[in-house]
């Protein structure tokens, strides 16, 4: 309600006052508040935007433990994929490094 308040105030500070000499300032400081009151109500928004309702019931608490699981279970099928992708990496960077460690020593018994 606050941000709501100062809106309102912001606003009303804006309109012009007859025979006020200060309002062209007064507008420019309203113009500020507002746009500051502004910002504050969109990340208040936003943030009301990214909660989440409550769920109703036992087949929406049902469901929404059903989602948060697969989404659990993707993650960790990415996370065993990548872990998967780096172990053949590095088994065929150990295999190099044998085969050239053995070229090596071949090498040094011919000569």
């Amino acid at each position: 309600m606050a941000l709501v308040d100062s809106l309102d105030a912001a606003l009303a500070d804006m309109l012009p006052r007859v025979g006020d000499p200060t309002s062209a300032q007064r507008a420019a400081d309203a113009v500020r508040t507002f746009s500051g009151a502004v910002g504050q109500l969109d990340s208040f928004l936003l943030q009301l935007q990214e909660m989440r309702p409550a769920p109703r019931g036992p087949d929406a608490t049902q469901k929404q433990e059903m989602e948060e699981l697969k989404a659990e279970l993707q993650d960790k099928d990415r996370l065993i994929a990548h872990a998967k992708e780096q172990i053949a990496r590095w088994q065929a960077v150990i295999q190099q490094q044998e085969q050239l460690q053995e070229t090596t020593l071949f090498a040094g018994l011919g000569s």
